[in-house]
């Protein structure tokens, strides 16, 4: 395939620790040029708020380096399908408080897992969701739009189906502050198969049919240790699961993608592993 002009944007999820500015030196350290990170730890519902010397060192980091693209992933405490009133409060009020942390920082994408139904009807939790993201950006004017995330369906997570997005964008009072973050390693889970020619284009042609590409906003770029449709969110190193390269060499050549931020999330216990999974990728182009 010819060149494009179009500059990779390829990187990984990226530790916060020492402040967001130290995620930008450390992506900029394996030769990322797009990058996602949490604005706060992940393990707790709300944090201290951002002091503006924090986000001056953010934002001087992000400007002077080769970081072409950051976005944000909501704390995975956040279920607005939840029917305990607590958790769903507490999900709403923590997910206002990390789009106020994105639009101090200047990053304009916070991915978001919609959240798991319980035991109420995956139709109803729908609705829920949809209801209580209106809530949170009514109250929460700013430029970050919020990219639900394709999900694995495991257990009762929603968002596993591409119809399941839509009902929610369809529901949405803000649809210009909603967008899509692909998952590959979610949509084969959750039974859409990426490994050929024709089953990618057809997967592409059904999302753009549902959804439109103009939705999609980031790719997270996963392997499955599981396989197709197991329903199972367990990921993978590039091309050491059940996905295997040639999707993964698909979707990096597809044109119509490349400007797409795209990211690891696969496993690692150092940064070597995303320069190794980045140095797979690169490889297939």
């Amino acid at each position: 395939m010819p060149q494009t002009s179009t500059p990779l944007l390829l990187g990984a999820h990226i530790s916060i620790a020492g402040g967001p500015d130290q995620a930008i030196h450390r992506g900029e350290s394996i030769g990322c040029t797009a990058i996602q990170i949490f604005t706060k730890s992940n393990r707790q519902w709300f944090a201290k708020p951002l002091t503006p010397e924090t986000v001056e060192a953010f934002k001087q980091a992000w400007k002077q380096s080769g970081i072409q693209s950051v976005i944000a992933h909501a704390a995975y405490l956040i279920n607005l399908g939840s029917s305990n009133p607590e958790t769903l409060s507490k999900s709403a009020e923590a997910l206002a408080d990390e789009l106020k942390r994105c639009d101090q920082l200047g990053i304009p994408y916070l991915v978001l897992h919609p959240g798991s139904a319980g035991d109420t009807p995956e139709d109803q939790a729908l609705q829920q969701v949809a209801q209580q993201l209106n809530e949170v950006f009514k109250a929460t004017p700013g430029n970050t739009t919020i990219l639900l995330e394709t999900m694995a369906g495991q257990g009762t997570n929603l968002c596993y189906r591409l119809e399941q997005i839509a009902s929610i964008y369809q529901a949405s009072n803000y649809k210009e502050r909603l967008g899509v973050c692909l998952d590959t390693c979610h949509v084969f889970a959750a039974g859409y198969d990426l490994r050929t020619p024709q089953t990618y284009k057809a997967f592409w042609e059904q999302f753009n049919t549902i959804l439109g590409l103009d939705l999609l906003k980031a790719i997270h770029i996963n392997d499955s240790k599981k396989a197709l449709g197991s329903r199972a969110d367990r990921h993978e190193h590039i091309g050491k699961g059940a996905i295997g390269l040639d999707a993964f060499r698909l979707l990096f050549t597809d044109s119509q993608l490349a400007h797409i931020p795209k990211v690891l999330e696969t496993p690692k216990e150092s940064l070597e592993d995303d320069a190794r999974n980045m140095a797979v990728i690169r490889d297939l182009i």
